[in-house]
C-alpha cells in the first residue's frame, strides 16, 4: 500500500504530509498485523486493513485524540487507542488466540 493510495482513499490532495504518511503507513500495516495476529502482505492488503490504515492515519493527523486538560501547571492528556469504528476494520481478518 503506498501513500498515494491512503492520500486518495481519506481526500489528501496536497503533499503536505507525504513525509508522515511514508513513515506511519507501514507502522500502521504492522499495527493491524499484531492487532489480527496474522501477518499481510503489503503490496496486496485486504480491503478491511486498507481503510484501517488510512482511517487510522487520518485519525491521529486530527487533534481529536486529546481525552484531558488543565490550565495549572498545563497538563494534557491523549487517547491512544484508535477509536472502535477505525478498529472494526480489523475484525473479519482476526485469527484466534492459540
Amino acid at each position: 500500500m503506498d501513500i498515494q493510495q491512503v492520500k486518495r482513499m481519506i481526500g489528501i490532495t496536497t503533499d503536505k504530509h507525504d513525509a508522515y504518511l511514508s513513515e506511519v503507513v507501514p507502522i500502521l500495516i504492522e499495527v493491524a498485523a499484531d492487532e489480527c495476529k496474522n501477518t499481510f502482505d503489503p503490496k496486496a492488503l485486504p480491503a478491511g486493513v486498507k481503510i484501517f490504515v488510512a482511517k487510522a492515519a487520518e485519525y491521529n493527523m486530527t487533534p481529536s485524540g486529546l481525552s484531558g486538560r488543565s490550565m495549572g501547571d498545563v497538563s494534557y492528556s491523549y487517547n491512544t487507542e484508535f477509536p472502535q469504528h477505525i478498529m472494526k476494520n480489523l475484525y473479519p481478518y482476526r485469527k484466534a488466540f492459540r
